[in-house]
């Protein structure tokens, strides 16, 4: 758009095409675009100037030969009016120009607003245009379907199917993360060269398929301790063991078996639920895993944390609890 309005200037401000070659039907955007204006001003102030507002000039008597001086003459060659006035009368219009759209633009940017809805979920299949349909998607909604109220001899409604669904196996094999007499020194902020220890020999362990809180007052090395077992501490010393599954642990092997949530959201609001854990899935796997059992653990996700009735909700129309989640 910026391309198109800045071609439109520059073609009718009056240099590439003066004034008298443009058509009548299109003249009033010449009067419009400030180019002209800016252009018109410029010209008469420079060749109505005291060195081209003369009758002689290079050797030609411009008021005997052309009843005008120099400078008059170059200026009606290109269709620009020569009166001083005309300076004057640029500026002012660049003037209120400016300040017109100025406030057109203060006006639409504090009373107009577009903000998406807040609360966006995506249609199950069957209630979206049937024209539109994708091969490729594999993951819809699953909806439980309405029956007419028909009922049958035994009390169920007709027409009704019952189907034994095998439960799907896990995909990932479950940790238990272990970390013993874990220690975090940091340097002492007035004296470098002395420690300030903030872990003491901190011990403990989190078994899967339970919820472990750590509680404690404000200050009390919570956070701490979360950071130096999922690695994210960068400074100061650590010491002590960090378990999985009895295996002493690297960083690379806890980022892969864990997930760290750090008390500030840092999803991109404008995704859905399923669409931050697909991204999430396809960048910790490895990439010869194949795309199915990266499906599933998206699903086995949504299970564990019981989402699947809002996977395709937007993340921005969350709510807290659902964001903690």
């Amino acid at each position: 758009m910026s391309t198109f309005t800045l071609s439109i200037f520059n073609l009718f401000g009056g240099f590439v095409m003066a004034k008298n070659v443009i058509p009548d039907w299109l003249i009033w955007v010449y009067w419009f675009v400030p180019d002209s204006w800016t252009l018109r001003g410029l010209c008469v102030n420079q060749y109505r100037a005291a060195k081209f507002d003369v009758c002689v000039y290079d050797g030609v008597d411009y008021c005997s030969e052309y009843n005008m001086k120099m400078g008059e003459y170059l200026l009606k060659q290109y269709a620009v009016p020569s009166g001083h006035s005309w300076v004057c009368i640029d500026i002012i219009y660049l003037c209120c120009i400016y300040a017109f759209f100025m406030g057109l633009g203060a006006f639409v940017l504090e009373y107009k607003r577009y903000d998406g809805p807040t609360t966006i979920s995506l249609k199950p299949k069957h209630e979206a245009n049937d024209n539109e349909t994708d091969s490729t998607d594999s993951y819809v909604l699953a909806t439980t379907p309405k029956h007419s109220g028909t009922m049958s001899g035994s009390g169920s409604p007709m027409g009704e199917v019952v189907l034994d669904v095998p439960r799907r196996e896990k995909v990932f094999t479950p940790v238990t993360i272990a970390f013993q007499d874990l220690h975090y020194f940091v340097p002492k902020p007035g004296n470098p060269k002395e420690s300030l220890e903030l872990l003491k020999g901190v011990s403990g362990f989190a078994e899967p398929g339970s919820l472990t809180a750590l509680m404690g007052s404000s200050g009390a090395g919570k956070t701490t301790l979360m950071d130096v077992i999922a690695g994210r501490k960068t400074g100061g010393k650590i010491t002590g063991k960090i378990l999985l599954n009895g295996y002493e642990a690297n960083d690379l092997a806890i980022r892969r078996c864990t997930g760290y949530c750090e008390q500030m959201d840092i999803h991109s609001d404008a995704s859905t639920i399923r669409e931050s854990l697909m991204f999430s899935a396809f960048l910790r796997q490895d990439s010869e895993i194949p795309d199915s059992k990266k499906y599933d653990t998206v699903n086995e996700c949504l299970d564990l944390l019981d989402m699947h009735e809002i996977a395709d909700k937007i993340v921005r129309g969350c709510s807290q609890e659902q964001m903690k989640r």
